[in-house]
């Protein structure tokens, strides 16, 4: 199964996420200097492009290719309501899909292991379901 996960963004926005990955356009650089990896020219063109371009539109995509993923009816519900409600825990979610936590947890912490979803920290130890992604495709 191949799953492509399609992400809109500003090219400010993609800056703020390359700040966050590598700390500063300096950093990158040395760091591609040391390894000569691919990834990291590809970020650094990227980044200097979007530093004169920062309210384009970019379509940046993650491909998942997996035969552990089995997405049913629940797992699509799941995503719609983290991406639409985006609640604020996992049991939130359980109740706005009317199901027990029991059934949710599972179901979520496995959307979370494929890279579907992040959980993130919140407030109290609670995690935080949360869907980066404007598009999800799936292919058999």
């Amino acid at each position: 199964m191949r799953v492509i996960l399609l992400k809109k963004q500003t090219g400010k926005e993609f800056i703020k996420e390359m700040v966050k990955t590598y700390g500063s356009i300096i950093e990158l650089e040395k760091r591609l200097k040391r390894t000569n990896n691919m990834i990291y020219y590809v970020d650094l063109e990227a980044w200097k492009y979007h530093l004169n371009h920062l309210d384009e539109i970019i379509n940046r995509s993650k491909t998942i290719i997996t035969d552990k993923l089995k997405i049913n009816e629940t797992d699509l519900e799941l995503l719609i309501m983290i991406k639409t409600e985006q609640p604020e825990s996992i049991r939130e979610l359980a109740r706005l899909i009317n199901k027990d936590i029991s059934t949710v947890q599972p179901k979520v912490k496995k959307l979370a292991e494929n890279g579907l979803i992040e959980l993130k920290q919140g407030n109290k130890n609670r995690l935080v379901p949360y869907l980066n992604y404007d598009e999800i495709t799936v292919s058999i």
